[in-house]
């Protein structure tokens, strides 16, 4: 019995000593990265490169290296670059090109990821990049003389002459300049079609048609530089990308089709109207594209200007009376942050200028200036009846749009810089920069 015992804890111990033998073979570190250059916050220009250099060394073997642009919350900015793998032990010498000319002014990281098969490591060194300036490239005219043509022509910069550039067959609803994709949308309401249109090669990208009848088939439209978002009379909402395909979709109330749409913090807010009646609902949806809530709406809404992550203003018209409020979107209420009345007449455009200014164009002939931490509204422009109002931030120039001409300022002076008479009826102006 005693040898029996011997024999068995022999065993024991052969079988311990063969499993920690056998847990020191196991690779549990990954490759070890380290920068030589580029050096911490060292700055660069967009459009030109990184040189990337770094020591990747592993006890055993690599098996990928790559290198990556993260922005300064670490989510990818740009393209990911695998680097070829020479030894256990290299020496990483790269260009890493910035051609993304979206890229702005900022902290970003440079990321090395290697991996040994088994384990991975990660390295990252702080840089700042510079942008590309951002440089108005064209300004366009969108004007028609009847419902049955929509005309986008070209501006020069100093307003000498306006240029015919595409016809658009069909009424007009909206329209609206990417700088992003370097593309114009124009969007139709009972015969017109929605399109995208290149704008380097004068070409169409895509095209939804309209379905006539006695209805309008396209009753809203809103974009944000890189997605157009189209409402129809049959209640749907479609958001759409730059080459036209879908990637949001949304319903109206029942009963209801939407009209005015703006985004704030990701949530869709619309303006919609019942079909049958004169009764409107201010409706929130969730990312998704799902009606998180709504609420009643008296105004006929002309313009939504986002003031925060919260809260946007929603300028409009009641009973032919001009009229702001606020929509508080966590809350679902809309209330008057403007306590007193406003000139008598019709509003007809609005622009942000920043979170608390805004111009507000007037039936009148006045353009106004509300600002709502002082809760004032005071006179900015006179003699000008703006059915659309735009800002040049490069140039410091204020666009102001009449039924039959188009007037510049200067943003801080208020001086004038120029102004052309169109032979059209203009519907608005969009300002194209190069990013």
């Amino acid at each position: 019995m005693f040898n029996v015992n011997k024999i068995y804890s022999f065993i024991c111990c052969i079988v311990v000593l063969g499993l920690f033998s056998c847990k020191k073979d196991v690779d549990v570190t990954g490759p070890v990265i380290r920068f030589n250059i580029p050096l911490e916050n060292q700055t660069f220009n967009v459009n030109t490169y990184v040189n990337v250099n770094a020591t990747v060394t592993d006890e055993s073997r690599i098996s990928t290296v790559s290198v990556s642009l993260l922005d300064a919350n670490e989510n990818y900015a740009h393209i990911t670059v695998p680097v070829s793998v020479s030894s256990p032990s290299m020496t990483l010498n790269m260009n890493y090109i910035l051609d993304n000319i979206h890229l702005e002014t900022g902290f970003y990281y440079i990321k090395i990821s290697a991996s040994d098969g088994e384990n991975s490591s990660q390295k990252f060194q702080k840089i700042y990049l510079i942008a590309v300036p951002k440089v108005l490239k064209a300004i366009y005219l969108v004007s028609n003389t009847s419902s049955s043509i929509t005309n986008l022509s070209t501006l020069d910069t100093v307003f000498t002459g306006i240029t015919p550039y595409h016809a658009f067959s069909g009424d007009y609803l909206s329209s609206s300049v990417s700088s992003y994709y370097q593309q114009a949308y124009v969007c139709g309401n009972y015969t017109g079609s929605f399109t995208g249109h290149v704008l380097e090669f004068n070409s169409p990208k895509f095209t939804i048609a309209a379905v006539t009848s006695s209805n309008p088939y396209f009753t809203g439209y809103s974009n944000d530089d890189q997605n157009a978002f189209v409402a129809r009379y049959d209640g749907s909402i479609r958001g759409y990308n730059y080459s036209g395909g879908v990637f949001f979709s949304a319903n109206a109330l029942s009963g209801y089709y939407s009209k005015h749409m703006c985004f704030n913090d990701g949530y869709m807010i619309a303006e919609q109207k019942e079909i049958f009646t004169s009764n409107k609902k201010l409706v929130t949806y969730f990312p998704t594209g799902i009606a998180e809530k709504n609420c009643a709406l008296t105004q006929d809404v002309v313009a939504f200007c986002e003031k925060d992550e919260n809260n946007v203003f929603v300028f409009g018209n009641v009973g032919g009376q001009a009229t702001i409020e606020l929509f508080d979107r966590i809350n679902n209420n809309l209330w008057s942050p403007y306590p007193f009345s406003l000139a008598s007449g019709n509003l007809l455009s609005a622009l942000k200028v920043d979170s608390d200014t805004y111009l507000l164009g007037h039936s009148n002939g006045v353009i106004y200036k509300y600002q709502y931490s002082l809760s004032s509204i005071t006179t900015f422009l006179t003699g000008y009846s703006a059915v659309k109002l735009k800002y040049d931030d490069v140039q410091n120039k204020l666009y102001v749009v009449e039924a039959n001409k188009v007037t510049t300022f200067n943003m801080s002076t208020l001086g004038l810089v120029n102004s052309i008479v169109s032979a059209e009826t203009v519907l608005d102006v969009h300002l194209l920069y190069n990013r």
